[in-house]
This record gives C-alpha cells, structure tokens and sequence, in this order.
C-alpha cells in the first residue's frame, strides 16, 4: 500500500510542477493583471501546482481502484 501511496504523491508533484509553470508562463507574457507581475506570477504558479498536484493524486487513486476492481473480478469468476 505504501507503494500505491509513493506512486500518487509522485504523480502529484509532477502534474503540480507542469501546472505551475505553464501557469506561470501563461500568466507572464498572457495576461499580467496586477500592479506586480511577480505577484501575478507566483499566485497562479502556486494555484497552478496544487491544481496538478491534486489532480495527479486523484488520477493515480482511481487508477489503482479500477485496477483492484478489475483484479477481484477476474478472481471472483474462477
């Protein structure tokens, strides 16, 4: 189990590490809306991380649930 658990907290942090920083980038030479683009920058950098951290996390966990899912079926029609 701790294993399933590294994978998604892995995943985690590299869908959160793409997210932010095209989020970043977006946001720097897109649309800068704040007096302070480095403020602009970094809160949608941040926003951008937890969003593909989160999303990586849940992406792994249903993986790993369909996937024990379709295991105890397979077993259960033996």
């Amino acid at each position: 189990m701790n294993h399933k658990i590294s994978e998604a907290l892995k995943s985690g942090l590299i869908g959160g590490t793409f997210g932010g920083t095209v989020s970043g980038l977006l946001n720097y030479f897109i649309c800068p809306l704040p007096k302070n683009l480095m403020d602009n920058v970094i809160g949608h950098s941040i926003g951008g991380f937890f969003c593909g951290f989160f999303a990586g996390i849940v992406g792994v966990l249903m993986y790993i649930k369909h996937h024990a899912d379709h295991k105890a079926s397979l077993n259960s029609n033996d």
